[in-house]
Parts: structure tokens; sequence; C-alpha cells
């Protein structure tokens, strides 16, 4: 009789941890699992990110302006959270070398910043599911979210090497996002040169300066896009609205910003 309770509790302590377990990873995989199938979601209505064809003379309608600003709106909370986040790395990384706190400071405030750190994955989910979902809403693919967003932040990003997060990845193009965003400038390129004005002076230039932008991208990987902003007809478009998309650019987390976490296009041999 004490043999077989023994037995029990031994198999129910395996029973509880299995539990345990499981839902921990349930917990965990559930919430990536929903997000994908958002994101799967843009991709079979939009078509994959770097197969987006802009307009050939890069003027974006305002409608498309005003429902990209839509997005931009949706995930300013989620941006500051993520740069509280990217604020606590920082500091993390600079507590050792402060002279000015005490070592019972120091791990206080690195034990405050590792926890931070802890919710740095359901916050991305979360700034995901917010992007994605307010896509769906607008009727935007990634893609032309992804185009309008490098032409109207060219500048800020270009300035990321002097600002607070210049030593993080996340400040800066991915080398995936670099090379899709290369597809799409080709893809605006072969769309110009199919027009029937490509011999007119204006688009000429448009030309030129999309193959300038493109060689950079690929030559440079420190390369910025449009760091003088983009061309004539697509800075037009968004000049009325500069001031307003402007004030809802969130620094240092371009990577995250326009990350897409289902790989659909490969440029590798």
């Amino acid at each position: 009789m004490k043999n077989g309770g023994h037995h029990g509790w031994r198999y129910l302590t395996i029973a509880t941890i299995a539990f345990f377990l499981f839902a921990g990873a349930w917990y965990f995989l559930k919430p990536i699992q929903q997000s994908k199938q958002l994101e799967h979601q843009l991709v079979e209505k939009y078509g994959w990110a770097p197969l987006y064809t802009a307009p050939a003379d890069g003027v974006i309608r305002p409608d498309r302006i005003e429902r990209f600003i839509r997005v931009r709106e949706a995930v300013q909370p989620n941006c500051a959270i993520f740069q509280n986040i990217m604020d606590d790395v920082i500091g993390l990384e600079n507590l050792e070398s402060n002279p000015d706190l005490s070592a019972s400071e120091k791990t206080s405030e690195g034990f405050d910043s590792f926890v931070s750190m802890l919710s740095a994955a359901p916050a991305f989910l979360e700034f995901m599911d917010a992007r994605n979902t307010t896509l769906l809403a607008e009727e935007m693919g990634l893609g032309e979210y992804i185009y309008i967003y490098l032409a109207a932040y060219g500048k800020q990003l270009a300035l990321e090497p002097e600002g607070p997060y210049a030593g993080q990845e996340e400040a800066y193009l991915s080398p995936r996002a670099r090379k899709e965003y290369v597809r799409m400038l080709g893809n605006q390129l072969a769309a110009l040169q199919a027009s029937d004005q490509y011999q007119d002076t204006v688009v000429l230039e448009l030309g030129a300066a999309l193959k300038t932008e493109m060689a950079a991208l690929e030559d440079n990987p420190d390369h910025s896009p449009w760091p003088l902003g983009p061309p004539a007809g697509t800075s037009d478009s968004l000049a009325p609205y500069r001031d307003q998309i402007s004030a809802l650019y969130c620094p240092g987390i371009v990577r995250v910003e326009i990350l897409q976490k289902n790989k659909g296009f490969s440029f590798e041999g």
C-alpha cells in the first residue's frame, strides 16, 4: 500500500510538471501562432512585401497617405513601450561604468532593467499585431506600408547614427529589409520604363534617381534610404502631411517597425 502511494505521488508529480510545461508552452506559443496567422492574412490579401509595385511616377494618393497616418497613430503606444525597453537595454549596458551608483544600486537597477527586457518578446508581438490589424482595417499591404514609411522617414533614419540609439541594431534597416526595399524600387523602375512617357526629361531623372538609390543600398550596408528625401513626385505627395507624419516617427526602432516574421521571398542564390 505504501509503495502504491509512493508511486501515485510520483506519477502525480510528473503529471503536474508535464501540465505546467504544456501550459507554459501554450502560453508562449499561442500568441506567436495567432500573430503569424494575422500576418498571413495580410500576405494572402496583398502579397509579399517585396513584390509590391509603387506608382511608376512615385506620386502617392492622399487617401493612401491618410491610411498610412492612421496606422502610424495606432502603433504609437507600442512605439513608446518598445522604446522604454530599448532605454533599459542601454541603461543596463552603461550600468557597470557609472561611478555615481553604489553596488547595491547597480544591482537593483540592473534587476529592474533585466525584468523590463524580459517583456521584449510579448511587446514585439503586440507591436506586430497592432500594426497588422490596422493595416488590414485600412486595406493596406505591408509592401505599400514599408514603401511609404521609408520614403516618409528617410531623413530621420539618416540621423539615427547621431541619436540616442546609435549603438543599437534596432535603429537601422536589417539586411533583409534592405534587399526587399531594393526589390520594390526595382519594381517601380520597371513600371516606369514600361510607361509611354519614359523619354520625358522628368521621368528619365526619376529613373536615374531610382537606379542611384538602389545601387547605394546594395553597395553600402550603412546607407539609409533617401537621406535627403525621396524624389520630387513622392516628396510633393508627402509635403502637405509632413508635420503630421514627422510627429509620428519613433526613433531607434525601424528594424521592429517594418519587420516581417514570415519570409516569403528569397534574394539569396
